[in-house]
């Protein structure tokens, strides 16, 4: 005989003489009782904390999976000091960002016969940080600080404006995702979007989805940006400004 098996007997018997409605109320019990525990399983572990108790390159430097090419260009574009002090805001491109932008600057330097990229130093710094400023902004903003943005309803949500570090004008703002067919009500993303020709703002904008928001290291809040978009706002502008120095 198997140990217990008497006692699921009775259970069972037990279940059979209630009523329906009994029955229900037993069932209902089982599942706020599973539903506990689960709810108790992912609280265990704590909420993850946003808070990152250094400066922002000191962020990227405890992240080399992620940032360790991102924390070498810095070093070679000479900006270490405002990743270190500025109250600012950064868009952080990943390194695979950058694997995906030297393969397309290779490509167009083998075209042209000159040589080709093999260490992060065969771009000129300054080159490195025109567009790394790119995605630097004064100002330490969280998600909650933007406005809603709607790319097919611009006129209605256009998210905002603002100037980068470089100079360039970007449109930044939350997209509201739909849920249960209702508009709006899903979850939030930021997008960042590069605006080629200010005279014309509404038009060709290059567009990356934020994968990760809201990290804030001292001074600052780090939003890291999905990783299948080359380094650089437009990539072009960048390989034409590394074919000129070749």
């Amino acid at each position: 005989m198997i140990i217990g098996s008497n006692n699921l007997y009775f259970q069972m018997t037990y279940f059979k003489r209630l009523s329906f409605q009994g029955r229900l109320i037993v069932l209902f019990s089982c599942l706020l009782f599973t539903a506990c525990k689960k709810d108790q399983y992912y609280f265990d572990g704590g909420k993850s904390n946003p808070v990152f108790p250094g400066t922002t390159l000191e962020y990227l430097k405890s992240n080399p999976r992620s940032f360790d090419t991102i924390v070498n260009i810095i070093k070679i574009a000479g900006m270490e000091r405002q990743f270190n002090e500025d109250t600012l805001t950064f868009f952080a491109p990943q390194d695979y960002a950058v694997a995906v932008l030297i393969k397309q600057v290779n490509s167009t330097l083998f075209t042209y016969g000159k040589d080709t990229v093999k260490t992060l130093t065969d771009i000129n710094g300054v080159i490195w940080r025109r567009y790394l400023s790119n995605y630097l902004f004064k100002g330490a903003n969280k998600l909650n600080d933007y406005p809603q943005l709607d790319i097919g309803s611009k006129a209605i949500f256009p998210g905002q404006n603002y100037v980068a570090y470089s100079g360039d004008v970007f449109n930044i703002g939350v997209q509201y995702a739909d849920a249960g067919g209702v508009k709006y009500t899903g979850y939030r993303q930021l997008i960042l979007s590069y605006i080629p020709n200010v005279t014309q703002p509404l038009d060709n904008w290059i567009s990356i989805p934020i994968t990760s928001s809201d990290v804030q290291p001292k001074h600052a809040v780090v939003h890291v940006l999905s990783s299948n978009y080359p380094f650089g706002a437009d990539p072009q502008n960048l390989i034409q400004d590394v074919l000129l120095t070749k």
